[in-house]
């Protein structure tokens, strides 16, 4: 009898042993679940509310500032095989001297069929008359007057750009100077080769009255520079002039991208909510959050072993030359119109 009753007791501590085991293996499939769903989700609200601070989505119709003229003279027509992105570099708002103003203005295109990647610098010295403005201003000036005006200086630069470039310009973005170099020493500074030494005497770490300054300098060959040393690189301009800073502002944004794309930040969840937290404070843009995924993976076909780079300048081909008016420094297009810019910006790829 008691052999016979045996059995069934070890089945029972058995059957408890399997029915513990089976609530610790659910309890552990729920917690991982759990930190799936919590941590991306965190992740999701922080990057979230970056994008909430950095992201100005609003347009500006052509007509509110065209009056009753056909829209479609003045909008280019998109390419559907290409995207142009507009970058405005500014001081910042608290420079009262003018911090708003865009010291570097570029644009980013990509050909989606083939990979191809150009820039166009365009000079901030450029004087044009603004669109749906009696005067003229130069071109650093855009995304001021859109502020000032019409509440949304992103999109005017843009339709600004549009106008003088021919292109559709489908994003836009400002960063501030001091966001920029935040990001370079968050990724751990940036490497750019120099042929011959960089030497900027008169303009930084000058006495009160701009004079007596201590020269910046950059050695030739490969240099690394963390973010104040390729900011003062990127903005200088009085030992040279604003076309070899063009240049250099080019080679900047080129190191940049290959630090990300070296780092595999595009990867890494937390480096990314790194550079948001940095750029949520002085960027603007009008790139929305779910238009970014498809960018990225975009970006991940460009073919970078060429790219192709303009600068506007006026040098014999560089279609600007140089005058004052009022006696002011300005830059106007040799043919006296925009026409010879809009077939470059157009034709760039095939360059």
């Amino acid at each position: 009898m008691i052999d016979s009753i045996k059995p069934p007791k070890k089945i029972k501590v058995s059957g408890m042993r399997r029915i513990k085991e089976n609530r610790k293996t659910k309890m552990l499939v729920i917690g991982l679940i759990v930190l799936i769903l919590i941590i991306p989700g965190f992740y999701l609200f922080k990057t979230g509310l970056a994008f909430s601070k950095i992201i100005t989505i609003k347009n500006i119709s052509w007509e509110k500032i065209f009056g009753k003229l056909p829209a479609s003279e003045f909008v280019p027509e998109k390419d559907e095989d290409r995207i142009n992105v507009l970058l405005l570099g500014i001081r910042g708002e608290e420079d009262i001297n003018g911090g708003l103003l865009s010291d570097g203005i570029m644009i980013v295109s990509f050909k989606k069929s083939t990979g191809q990647v150009a820039l166009i610098s365009i000079p901030r010295d450029l004087y044009l008359q603004f669109p749906g403005e009696s005067k003229y201003e130069k071109i650093n000036a855009a995304y001021v007057v859109g502020l000032e005006k019409y509440d949304n200086g992103l999109d005017y630069a843009k339709k600004t750009i549009s106008y003088i470039s021919d292109l559709y310009i489908d994003y836009a973005a400002v960063i501030n100077f001091e966001s920029f170099k935040d990001v370079i020493d968050l990724l751990g500074g940036i490497t750019i080769h120099l042929d011959n030494p960089f030497i900027e005497e008169k303009q930084w770490f000058c006495d009160e009255s701009g004079e007596n300054c201590t020269p910046f300098v950059i050695e030739a060959g490969d240099q690394v520079l963390n973010g104040e040393k390729a900011l003062l690189y990127s903005r200088s301009r009085f030992s040279s002039n604003d076309f070899d800073r063009a240049r250099r502002q080019q080679q900047v944004l080129l190191a940049l991208k290959d630090k990300i794309l070296s780092l595999g930040i595009l990867k890494d969840p937390l480096k990314i909510g790194g550079i948001l937290d940095v750029l949520s404070k002085n960027l603007r843009t009008d790139v929305s959050p779910w238009e970014m995924p498809g960018l990225v993976e975009l970006a991940k076909t460009a073919n970078m072993n060429k790219i192709n780079k303009i600068v506007f300048e006026s040098s014999e081909h560089g279609l600007l030359y140089e005058t004052k008016i009022n006696g002011i420094y300005v830059l106007l297009p040799t043919e006296g119109n925009f026409s010879k810019i809009r077939e470059a910006c157009k034709s760039i790829f095939e360059l």
